[in-house]
C-alpha cells in the first residue's frame, strides 16, 4: 500500500488481510513556491504537472467544514490565536459501504504544526495517503527543525497531479470541500475508487464520488516561471510577447516598440525585437519643427520659419524650442579646446537678445564627444550666467546625420557691447573634451522698410481721371460717359453730374495701437496721440502725408491703405472727405 497514489486508487482486498495497488504509480508534484504567506508562514502555493497551483485552503465559505476547527468560528482567522489546525492545499475524499464491504480513500497535501501546537516554526506541509486502514505520509517535518522541510511534500504519493471536479467547479477551487462529486485528473485514468476481492463481484464494490477541497491561485503574472508557464514578466498584458496566460505569443506578433518610428515584432520564443523602420507621421516634442515624420527610427521635423511677432526685432529664428528675434546678437567663434564639429557639418553658435530674453545656442556637435545629457556647460553673457545640459540635434541630410546642440535661454536682456561666452566639457570614458565659443553682441541693423503694395482705383472708390498710387507712382482709374464728367458729381475721381468739388475736404484720423506715440500729417494740420481720433481740413486735392514722430511702422486703413503691412508713412491725395485709421505698432 506504500505504492499508493492520488488517483481514484484500485484497491484488491485478500481474504488474508494482504492488499495490493494497481500498477499505475504517481510522480512528484514539480513544484513549491518559494514565496511563504507572511501572514501564517506557509508556501504561497503547490503546482502540479498541469500547471494548477493551488494555495492553503482558508476561505471559509469554499473550504468546506474548515470553520469547524477554529477555535472561534465566527471571528476572522489571524495566526496564531485564531487559525486552524490543519488546513488542506489539496485533499480528496472517497468513501462507500456495499453490505459488508466498506471503504475508504484519502489524499491529501495538508498544511499542519508539530505536535498540533499553532504557533511560528512548527509550521509543516506533508502528503497522506490513506486506503481503508493503510496510510503514507511524507514530509511530516517542521521548518524549525529543517528549513527546507516545505519541498519534502513534493516527493510523497499526492501528484503529480491535483484530483478536481470533472464540471465546472465553484469560482476559485477545484471543488466545495463538501459534496460527493465525479471528478478527474487520475494518472491512471481510472477516476474511481474500487475494491476487488473473493466473494465481490469485479467492480460491484466502487465509487466515482469524490469529496475534493482546494483553492487556486493564478501564478500568471508574479515573475516566477512556475511550472506550465513559458513565460511570466510579471504582468498580464498581451503585446509584450509573454501573453496574459504566461504563454509565448506567436512569432511575428506585433509588440511594443521603445519609439513609435520602429516596427517590432514577437520572436516566438518571449522576446521582442526590431522588425522595421516606419514613416509615419510623428511629433517630435520640438515647437522649433513643422512635418514631423519618422525617419530612420527618430522623430524629425524640419526647421520652422517663425514670427515672434516684435516689430523691434530682426532675423527671427526658432531655437530650444522657442521662436526669437533680436535687437542684438552675436556669431560666437571657437577660441579654445576642441572644435566640436559633427563630420560635413560645421557647428555654429548664437548669442542673442530680444529685449525680454536672452539665448545661447551651440548645434551640430559631435554626439561621440559631446553626448547628449553631457551637463558641463557654463554660459555667459554681459552679467547673465547659468548652465545648461546637451541635447538631441538632427543635422538636415540624406541619409539622416544625428548632432547634439546645446541652448540655454533665460528672461532678461543684455546691452549691445556685451561679451558672451560658452565653456563645455563632456567626459565620454576617460577622455575629456572641452570647447571654449566667445563673441560681443552687436546692435542689429534697422529692419528694411516692407515693399510698398500699390493700391488700386477700386480701393480708393474711384473710377475715373489719374490718382496717385500710394508708391510714388499714378493710377489712370477710366474715363465717364456724357453727360457724366469725372468730378461731376463733386466728388474727385469719381464720375458724376451735378455741381462742383468742394474746394476743400475733412480728414478724420484714428491713431492705435503702441501708447505714447503720435501720428502727425505733412502739411501740418493732424497731430494725433494713439488712443484719439482728430479731424483737419485741407485743399482737395492735396497729397497728403502721415507718419508717426519716431518712424514707429504703421499698418495704415481707409483713405490711405498700405495693404496690412507694415510701413512707417502713408501718402495719398486728399479728394473729398475721408476717415484713415493708423494702428501703431
Amino acid at each position: 500500500m506504500r505504492r499508493a497514489g492520488a488517483a481514484a486508487l484500485l484497491v484488491l482486498a485478500c481474504l488474508a488481510g494482504n492488499a495490493r495497488a494497481q500498477v499505475c504509480t504517481n510522480g512528484p508534484l514539480p513544484e513549491v513556491s518559494a514565496t511563504i504567506i507572511p501572514a501564517n508562514g506557509f508556501p504561497l502555493y503547490y503546482v502540479d504537472s498541469n500547471g494548477l497551483a493551488l494555495q492553503p485552503c482558508l476561505n471559509l465559505a469554499g473550504c468546506g467544514a474548515l470553520a469547524g476547527t477554529l477555535p472561534n468560528p465566527l471571528a476572522p482567522i489571524s495566526f496564531p490565536a485564531n487559525f486552524p489546525p490543519e488546513s488542506f492545499y489539496a485533499r480528496a475524499v472517497a468513501k462507500f459501504t456495499a453490505g459488508t464491504v466498506s471503504g475508504l480513500y484519502t489524499a491529501a497535501l495538508e498544511g499542519t504544526f508539530f505536535n498540533g501546537v499553532v504557533a511560528a516554526g512548527n509550521q509543516m506541509v506533508f502528503t497522506r495517503v490513506r486506503v481503508i486502514n493503510d496510510t503514507v505520509t511524507v514530509g511530516a517535518i517542521p521548518i524549525s527543525l529543517l528549513p527546507s522541510a516545505f519541498s519534502l511534500a513534493l516527493a510523497g504519493p499526492v501528484g503529480s497531479t491535483f484530483l478536481t471536479w470533472d464540471t465546472a467547479p465553484p469560482a476559485g477551487f477545484i471543488g466545495d470541500g463538501l459534496t460527493p462529486h465525479t471528478i478527474t485528473g487520475s494518472p491512471c485514468g481510472t477516476n474511481f475508487f474500487q475494491v476487488n476481492g473473493p466473494g465481490l463481484l469485479p467492480g460491484s464494490v466502487q465509487t466515482n464520488l469524490f469529496t475534493i477541497t482546494g483553492q487556486t491561485i493564478n501564478v500568471c503574472a508574479n515573475g516566477v516561471l512556475d511550472v506550465g508557464e513559458q513565460c511570466d514578466d510579471g504582468n498580464t498584458l498581451a503585446g509584450d510577447c509573454c501573453s496574459p496566460t504566461c504563454k509565448f505569443e506567436p512569432l511575428g506578433s506585433p509588440c511594443t516598440a521603445a519609439s513609435v518610428c520602429t516596427n517590432n515584432a514577437c520572436n516566438g520564443a518571449g522576446a521582442c525585437g526590431f522588425l522595421s523602420f516606419n514613416a509615419i507621421p510623428c511629433t517630435d516634442g520640438n515647437v522649433c519643427t513643422v512635418g514631423d515624420t519618422c525617419t530612420l527610427g527618430a522623430c524629425l521635423g524640419t526647421p520652422a520659419n517663425c514670427d515672434d511677432g516684435k516689430a523691434a526685432t530682426t532675423g527671427d529664428s526658432c531655437s530650444g524650442g522657442k521662436c526669437m528675434g533680436f535687437i542684438s546678437d552675436a556669431k560666437l567663434s571657437l577660441i579654445a579646446g576642441e572644435n566640436p564639429s559633427l563630420a560635413g557639418f560645421t557647428a555654429v553658435a548664437d548669442a542673442r537678445t530680444d529685449g525680454t530674453s536672452v539665448r545661447v545656442s551651440l548645434t551640430n556637435m559631435d554626439p561621440a564627444r559631446f553626448p547628449v545629457g553631457c551637463a558641463g556647460a557654463t554660459i555667459t553673457v554681459g552679467g547673465i550666467s547659468g548652465t545648461a545640459a546637451v541635447t538631441p540635434f538632427a543635422a538636415q541630410a540624406t541619409p539622416l546625420v544625428r548632432a547634439t546642440a546645446l541652448n540655454f535661454l533665460t528672461p532678461g536682456t543684455v546691452a549691445a557691447g556685451s561679451s558672451a561666452q560658452i565653456r563645455l566639457s563632456c567626459t565620454v570614458g576617460a577622455v575629456v573634451h572641452s570647447t571654449r565659443w566667445s563673441g560681443v553682441l552687436a546692435a542689429a541693423p534697422p529692419p528694411p522698410p516692407a515693399p510698398c503694395v500699390p493700391t488700386t482705383c477700386a480701393a480708393q472708390a474711384k473710377n475715373c481721371g489719374t490718382i496717385p498710387d500710394g508708391c510714388g507712382g499714378t493710377l489712370t482709374c477710366g474715363v465717364c460717359t456724357a453727360p457724366q464728367t469725372c468730378g461731376g458729381g463733386g466728388v474727385a475721381n469719381v464720375c458724376g453730374v451735378g455741381a462742383p468739388a468742394p474746394a476743400t475736404a475733412a480728414l478724420t484720423l484714428t491713431a492705435t495701437g503702441r501708447a505714447g506715440e503720435t501720428v502727425s500729417s505733412t502739411p501740418a494740420g493732424l497731430s494725433v496721440p494713439v488712443g484719439s481720433t482728430a479731424s483737419a481740413t485741407f485743399p482737395v486735392g492735396t497729397s497728403v502725408s502721415l507718419g508717426v514722430t519716431n518712424g514707429r511702422s504703421v499698418i495704415w486703413s481707409g483713405a490711405c491703405s498700405s495693404g496690412g503691412i507694415k510701413t512707417p508713412t502713408c501718402t495719398f491725395t486728399l479728394s473729398a472727405a475721408a476717415s484713415e485709421t493708423a494702428s501703431v505698432q
